[in-house]
């Protein structure tokens, strides 16, 4: 993949301005645009072309060239772990993911949000570590920023069209239209992707598990009705039909799945039920007002999405057996949840490139969201069979923030920075059981509020204008959470306590840039969530654990001659908890899940010229991670992924016009069986475990036109 970290800084930068001379990545990931190598944080960012070229086409590649990050899915949500902090299925009315994502400025509070697909931006940035003062809640882990394209001047556009294995079809048409120049400028965007499922199922015949059928639209408007004001405004939706990532039971011989048919190819399974329905439609519109005051900068960022996912449908045991299945009276078991969500921030901050940089802000978000769950138990336990149960809960969330941060040269190379956030919020939650469509308990309300104060303090040294070290201790808060399928009082807010130094260095001559960090957390009141062992299908949360992190990354681009790039990341992790008491005994010492102790990440491409025609690129890339566990238990049987490696490339043919561009790629080259997570059922049924696994080997031509 091409090189994900910039070269040396151009403070006077605009935001999202590149350089191809000097590969500028200039962020805004303290508020104010900056250079990549002149921002005291971890950050991983990649441009548009660096997307595009090293195929990265959502979180799972993004995976792959980000040290310390795992990007996972979970049936149809997203997981997001940094430097191990994540959660592993704490989802749902009443709960929030560890990591933020944000999308032109906007808080995405579902886990789908990590599902992303990557099209039509400029860039990502992914921000290691607690951002608890400029991003607030449930940013323990880091925070993930999308941010779009914005229209253009000129008219113009392209036309993508892509096929591959399993049918794979996409199709993108983009056009900026200027509807009056140097007044308003709009860019429209559509894009289709579909393709047949990854995991035959051989007692339907012709049936795949984890098929995709996506249809996505984005409208983009910029208005600068005078030199100092803009206002960008976005408005899109995403129809996805797509089936539920596809599952492999792994049976347990004793269990009552026992006399199942075992199957041991990974991409093949014995269903009686069929694909795993799983929709998710959205809609969102936002908008961004930037208010140039001369010396300070008045931005309002405004959002509101909503959300509707499944319900996940279909044969929960994937087998031929008839255990857990289509419900009574055409009921069918499954999950449905989803909601609104509307956010408000204001922020005004310093402009210019003096010494003493600030910014200040306030804060509101407000939603409302409900998790349905149900299912059917036939013929698996005499005391259940033909019993419907159902589990609704309905809930609403009001946050509100404050926060102001500020960085001061105290001399030319000594640069303090400190800024303070002050969160508080209340969750409300309604919830209510069913048996055979009958009331069995509930509705039971709750109400609980929390707050919390998240200082950040730091000091740089700046070298020179392409050299720095830093130094700094943050503080995380991650919200407070109800569990969905139950009526357990409420869990208490994580806190995380992060120490981290890095160095940021950039060689102009060697065309190197070298940058590194090493960091130690303390983590408490960790959200922990399991299967009861007392009640089929019912899951309890808790705060029922400390841990402590400790590691490091490196990241490394260099291009030796300009017809060579080459860059590589490495990460190392010690994740463990100190204390995890639970009713098999303390799990301390056991390693927190999907916190590998290495990961190793590496990309080569070469351009050679073709004459007058144009340039024929060659790139591949190449990620090792070492084994890591998918739950809490480190049980090498049902819950480890084996350390892996995968391989991937892409060939490029294009014109020196540029008017359009022909790409061969593969993916995941050596068909490697990755776990992105585990799910072991009660002990009461035995029935082994269930694996949610990565997409197998994939290849393909797209053809870009632009014009």
């Amino acid at each position: 993949m091409l090189a994900p970290v910039s070269a040396a800084a151009a403070q006077d930068a605009s935001a999202g301005a590149q350089s191809e001379g000097s590969d500028v990545i200039v962020v805004t990931a303290q508020r104010r645009s900056e250079s990549l190598q002149t921002v005291p944080i971890a950050i991983t960012a990649f441009t548009s072309g660096q997307l595009e070229a090293a195929n990265i086409r959502g979180p799972a590649d993004l995976e792959q060239a980000t040290p310390g990050v795992i990007f996972g899915e979970s049936g149809r949500d997203g997981q997001i772990f940094v430097r191990g902090i994540g959660s592993t299925r704490l989802s749902g009315a009443g709960a929030d993911p560890s990591s933020s994502v944000y999308v032109d400025g906007v808080y995405r509070s579902r886990g789908t949000s990590a599902l992303l697909d990557f099209v039509d931006l400029e860039r990502v940035e992914v921000l290691r570590g607690p951002q608890g003062t400029l991003y607030g809640r449930n940013s323990t882990g880091g925070a993930v920023r999308y941010i779009s394209e914005p229209p253009k001047e000129n008219f113009g556009g392209k036309v993508v069209a892509g096929y591959g294995a399993y049918d794979a079809l996409r199709l993108i048409a983009q056009v900026d239209v200027p509807v009056a120049p140097g007044l308003v400028a709009v860019r429209a965007t559509f894009m289709h992707s579909e393709r047949s499922g990854y995991t035959k199922n051989l007692l339907r015949r012709g049936e795949t598990f984890g098929r995709q059928n996506l249809e996505a639209g984005r409208i983009a408007a910029r208005i600068t009705p005078s030199s100092n004001l803009t206002i960008d405004v976005h408005a899109g939706f995403s129809d996805d039909e797509s089936d539920q990532t596809a599952l492999k039971h792994y049976i347990d011989p004793l269990g009552p799945f026992g006399r199942a048919k075992i199957i041991a190819d990974p991409r093949k399974v014995n269903s009686d039920y069929g694909p795993r329905m799983a929709p998710i439609n959205s809609w969102y519109v936002d908008g961004t007002m930037t208010l140039d005051l001369g010396s300070m900068v008045l931005t309002s960022i405004t959002g509101y999405n909503s959300i509707d996912v499944g319900p996940y449908t279909g044969d929960l045991d994937v087998t031929e057996i008839a255990g857990i299945t289509d419900g009574r009276n055409g009921q069918p078991n499954g999950i449905a949840d989803g909601g609104n969500t509307f956010s408000q921030e204001i922020t005004l901050g310093s402009s210019g490139k003096g010494p003493f940089q600030w910014s200040t802000g306030l804060y509101y978000l407000h939603d409302d969201n409900y998790t349905l769950r149900q299912g059917l138990y036939v013929a698996l336990i005499p005391v259940l069979a033909a019993n419907h149960t159902t589990y609704n809960a309905f809930g609403k969330t009001s946050a509100y923030a404050g926060f102001a941060n500020l960085s001061y040269f105290l001399t030319d190379h000594i640069r303090v920075n400190a800024g303070l956030r002050y969160s508080k919020e209340t969750k409300r939650i309604d919830r209510a059981r069913y048996l055979n469509f009958n009331l069995l308990a509930g509705p039971v309300r709750a109400k609980k509020g929390w707050d919390a104060w998240t200082p950040k303090i730091g000091i740089d040294y700046v070298i020179d204008a392409n050299k720095m070290i830093y130094a700094s201790y943050s503080r995380g808060f991650k919200s407070g959470a109800f569990n969905a399928s139950s009526f357990d009082p409420a869990v208490n807010p994580e806190n995380v306590d992060a120490f981290e130094a890095g160095v940021k260095l950039h060689f102009p001559e060697a065309r190197l840039t070298l940058n590194s960090s090493a960091f130690v957390y303390s983590y408490r009141d960790l959200q922990v969530q399991g299967l009861d062992p007392n009640n089929l299908g019912v899951e309890i949360v808790r705060n029922a654990a400390r841990a402590r992190l400790k590691g490091g990354e490196v990241e490394m681009a260099w291009r030796p001659v300009d017809p060579l790039s080459i860059n590589m990341g490495v990460a190392v992790l010690d994740a463990k908890y100190r204390d995890f008491p639970t009713l098999a005994g303390n799990l301390a010492g056991n390693r927190l899940p999907n916190a590998p102790k290495l990961t190793f990440n590496a990309g080569v491409a070469y351009t050679q010229a073709l004459g007058t025609f144009g340039d024929f690129v060659l790139s591949g890339d190449y990620y090792h991670s070492s084994r890591r566990f998918l739950s809490e238990t480190n049980n090498s049987f049902n819950a480890m992924q084996p350390a892996y490696d995968l391989l991937g490339a892409r060939i490029t043919l294009r014109p020196d016009s540029k008017r359009w561009e022909l790409s061969f790629y593969g993916k995941n080259l050596t068909n490697t069986v990755v776990f992105s997570r585990t799910v072991t059922q009660t002990a009461l049924l035995r029935t082994g475990f269930l694996a949610y696994i990565e997409p197998p080997r994939t290849y393909g031509a797209e053809l870009k036109i632009n014009f």
